[in-house]
């Protein structure tokens, strides 16, 4: 059974979780803090954007407040060790946004407001979303080829940096993912040119 959204009554919103009356039912939803947050006091009508969990003891529905959360809560699942009250633990700490570019960036730093959410595990989730966050961000990152290329200048744009004196976090920051999208690959040197007008703006 997919349900892809419930609508409804909102009954009541408990420490992480509401209570949606729709079509007769009272339906219990486990929501992120930023959900949580964004909806009205009960008795109002809500839309939230929903995955049931299935397992052989338990049937838990999650909801979201849009698709984007929703996806990024099965994306986070998908890595392996992290089931959905750790994924949701992560969407209530750390916006989708927050995520995409900590991700992007390899910075693990803002995992360790997640309570749960080790340096391992940290890793353990750049490493496995990585690719999938660039594709969705970018599609045309997943034509072949291109994601060795994209790696390997923006890596060599970091390595100049760091040999220019510039610590890791800062070349990090400042130097861009190559734009999939352009009609010319981007080469190390222009990344390098966009990275140092970046630093100079510090």
């Amino acid at each position: 059974m997919l349900l892809e959204f419930i609508q409804g009554r909102l009954v009541a919103k408990g420490p992480n979780h509401v209570v949606v009356q729709a079509g007769g039912f009272g339906c219990r939803v486990f929501v992120s803090t930023f959900t949580w947050e964004s909806l009205p006091p009960p008795g109002e009508e809500v839309v939230l954007y929903t995955h049931l969990h299935i397992r052989e003891d338990d049937f838990s529905l999650f909801g979201f407040s849009g698709p984007e959360e929703k996806e990024f809560f099965v994306m986070l699942m998908s890595v392996s060790g992290i089931g959905p009250k750790l994924a949701l633990a992560i969407l209530s700490r750390l916006r989708v946004s927050e995520l995409k570019r900590s991700i992007l960036l390899g910075d693990v730093a803002p995992f360790s407001a997640v309570p749960g959410v080790g340096k391992k595990t940290a890793d353990r989730i750049i490493l496995e979303l990585k690719d999938k966050v660039r594709k969705q961000e970018w599609p045309e990152y997943a034509r072949p080829g291109a994601a060795q290329h994209y790696a390997d200048a923006r890596e060599e744009a970091v390595a100049a940096l760091l040999a220019l004196g510039y610590t890791l976090p800062e070349a990090q920051k400042a130097v861009p993912f190559p734009d999939p999208s352009s009609a010319t690959r981007q080469t190390v040197e222009e990344l390098l040119r966009i990275a140092l007008k970046a630093l100079a703006k510090y």
